[in-house]
């Protein structure tokens, strides 16, 4: 039984800081483990210019306490984009790909695309640059069951995308089904990010009759033992197509209420890496970690691999229920109060 492992500094290809005193707050969690980290551009006015996103850049990078730390902003993609901006920002390397968000699939996704086949102009640039286009995958429509999103919009929108540009590298954001696996696994030049959370609940853990476990709550939502089965079979045995992603999502605990305006998303940056070195240990696939933690995401985007290293002990690190202050109140998401892992 291993009590220490030292792998390559991970960096989470998926998570948001949001703004404000939110921002100033949560900031520091990621980049306690992390050496780069993508921040979502779905603020409430959605980062979609070059020099929006060298602004947000310096203001993450400023509130994250590591002065080896890096921001790395995708572009919101919308409708309206200036195509000469974006094309100067990709090619600049101030954006890092762009962000896919189906109107309303999710926080601050009103601004998202309607019509995607309306922007395929956008993925034929990003295809010429070699540049990475990520997608919240789900479709959100009044006939589509919440559990099915992400297999709609597979079967409507992704394998188009796919069939359409074949060489633009695409990342399928926070895999939430066996069938989103398979996809990923049956396509070139696509990858997926796996968020813990994924791998640690189910639909049992988030939906008990009429109640909904606000804490639990995100989106994708999380859904049956055999989709959790999958993605930790893929993330955990060797698997160079998937790699980390938290999508480490705060709210306020008053936006997280069990009514008409609860607000998806789980905070988890706090205790990430150790979240997934508990499911690798639990898959007896310890040995396998650094490969989805710090190796494969660097290599799909094109990045050298991260040079400083960390260190996990078999120690009992203590998980606080809230993370809390000035004005902020952020409940931490942990499946039991006590981690049987800490970074050193």
């Amino acid at each position: 039984m291993k009590t220490s492992i030292n792998i390559i500094q991970p960096d989470d290809w998926h998570v948001h800081f949001r703004e404000g005193e939110m921002l100033k707050v949560v900031t520091k969690y990621s980049a306690r483990v992390n050496r780069r980290c993508i921040a979502m551009p779905n603020t409430t006015t959605p980062i979609t210019s070059s020099i929006q996103a060298i602004n947000y850049k310096k203001l993450i990078e400023s509130n994250s306490n590591s002065i080896n730390f890096e921001a790395l902003i995708p572009c919101y993609l919308t409708n309206s984009l200036n195509i000469d901006d974006f094309t100067y920002a990709l090619q600049k390397k101030i954006f890092v790909g762009g962000k896919l968000y189906p109107s309303n699939a999710t926080t601050n996704s009103q601004h998202g695309v309607t019509d995607i086949k309306k922007i395929y102009n956008i993925f034929e640039i990003m295809e010429k640059e070699n540049s990475v286009l990520l997608i919240h995958g789900e479709l959100n429509r009044d006939d589509i069951d919440i559990f099915d999103r992400e297999k709609y919009f597979i079967d409507e929108e992704l394998y188009q995308i796919r069939n359409t540009f074949k060489n633009l590298k695409i990342v399928l954001e926070h895999v939430s089904s066996d069938y989103g696996v398979d996809f990923v696994n049956s396509n070139q030049n696509i990858a997926g990010t796996i968020t813990p959370h994924h791998m640690l609940l189910t639909k049992d853990d988030v939906f008990k009759n009429e109640d909904i476990n606000p804490h639990h709550y995100c989106m994708p939502v999380v859904k049956n033992e055999k989709d959790l089965i999958a993605l930790r079979k893929a993330a955990c045995f060797d698997n160079n197509k998937f790699f980390l992603g938290t999508d480490s999502a705060p709210h306020h605990t008053n936006d997280k209420v069990q009514n008409q305006s609860l607000k998806p998303g789980i905070f988890s940056s706090p205790c990430s890496i150790e979240l997934y070195a508990t499911i690798f240990e639990e898959e007896n696939a310890l040995g396998n970690l650094e490969q989805f933690s710090s190796i494969n995401g660097p290599l799909f985007y094109g990045l050298e691999i991260n040079k400083e290293t960390l260190t996990l002990d078999k120690r009992s690190k203590e998980i606080n229920e809230f993370t809390e202050e000035g004005n902020i109140r952020i409940k931490n998401f942990s499946i039991d109060k006590k981690i049987n892992w800490k970074v050193l």
